[in-house]
């Protein structure tokens, strides 16, 4: 979450902060993680790396949408 506050930052449009279903989407998707791993009882390093991988692909996925689905260059 915190590369998407640096994305917002250099972002001349400020994306991230127009943007809320992104930020829901994120936090629902790491909530099901905690609670399907709660669920399985898995250890708390366990369960911090399954976290830690969803957020980050997730970031990841986020930037490069970005960069593929760009709005036309206005001429």
């Amino acid at each position: 979450m915190g590369l998407l506050i640096v994305i917002d930052w250099i972002s001349e449009t400020g994306g991230a902060r127009s943007n809320l279903v992104l930020w829901i989407m994120l936090a629902a998707a790491v909530g099901l993680t905690f609670w399907e791993c709660r669920e399985r009882g898995y250890r708390l390093k366990v369960m911090l790396w399954w976290i830690s991988f969803v957020a980050i692909t997730h970031v990841v996925g986020y930037i490069v949408l970005r960069f593929l689905v760009r709005p036309p260059r206005e001429a």
